[in-house]
């Protein structure tokens, strides 16, 4: 896996809070562990648009324009704390 600079117990305590699917939680924490959309889809066998239709809803509930601003509520500086 990348390196994803946050536990998996910590980025769910955070993430839960938004409502989340499992499927969405799942994605979440692959796109905060590094990996890319391309990637996500060829690992959960979906396709690459069904990936970004999940991150279109997963932001739109993080109230979070896009993926930069999605990680940064896990970093050590974010939201999450």
């Amino acid at each position: 896996m990348n390196d994803p600079g946050i536990s998996k117990e910590r980025y769910l305590q955070i993430a839960r809070r938004f409502g989340l699917t499992a499927r969405q939680l799942e994605l979440g924490y692959l796109k905060v562990s590094g990996f890319s959309n391309r990637r996500i889809a060829y690992m959960l066998g979906i396709s690459e648009q069904t990936v970004k239709n999940h991150f279109t809803a997963i932001y739109e509930k993080a109230w979070v324009p896009g993926r930069a601003e999605f990680k940064e509520l896990f970093s050590d500086n974010g939201g999450g704390g």
